[in-house]
């Protein structure tokens, strides 16, 4: 059922699609006993990573299924001069519905990103995690990323800092075809009739 689906810049109607796929998110985690993401989304954030195009949500026709945020912003909390900032493409805000957990939607996620990060000419794909979330920093390393350091601030949850090389691509999960542009119609809403051809 979900052996394709695709990817593209989130447009100003599916902002609140994403903050509802966080909460969808946090209660998840909540309800495993994992402290993140405890907090209402910032629907302000959500919404000017939609301006500028870096916001993304993924598809199978007109189901959700989740969304990836892929910039160059660099922490300055987290990364330092020293580690090249501007050499890497940064993934936040990596969200799979917990309805279909399982199919490695997270993995073909990483993957898209990772070519997205050698095509723009950077060297590495770098997340920041959630310190205390063991789990998912061994799901990172299972995708090949490499742990930097943790960066410990009392103010800050995240700071375990990973990073895997630019176009390292681990194969898993469902096929995708990602746009740089979304598809719509006449009133600049996504097109649900549109359909790749592969």
């Amino acid at each position: 059922m979900y052996d394709d689906v695709t990817i593209w810049p989130a447009v100003a109607s599916e902002a609140e699609t994403i903050a509802l796929m966080w909460d969808e998110a946090a209660q998840s985690l909540r309800e495993s006993g994992i402290d993140q993401w405890q907090y209402p989304a910032n629907s302000e954030k959500i919404a000017r990573d939609v301006r500028y195009g870096t916001a993304y949500v993924v598809r199978v026709g007109r189901e959700y299924l989740g969304t990836i945020t892929v910039d160059e912003f660099a922490d300055p909390e987290f990364w330092n001069p020293e580690d090249r900032p501007d050499a890497a493409l940064y993934a936040h805000r990596i969200i799979v519905r917990p309805a279909i957990r399982g199919i490695s939607l997270g993995a073909s996620l990483l993957d898209w990103a990772s070519r997205k990060a050698e095509r723009c000419g950077k060297a590495w794909l770098r997340v920041d995690v959630w310190k205390t979330n063991m789990a998912l920093r061994r799901y990172y390393e299972s995708l090949g990323f490499e742990q930097v350091r943790t960066v410990d601030l009392p103010h800050r949850r995240s700071g375990a800092l990973y990073q895997r090389r630019a176009g390292t691509v681990t194969g898993g999960g469902p096929r995708y075809l990602g746009l740089e542009a979304a598809v719509l119609d006449e009133n600049g809403n996504p097109d649900w009739g549109w359909t790749s051809e592969r």
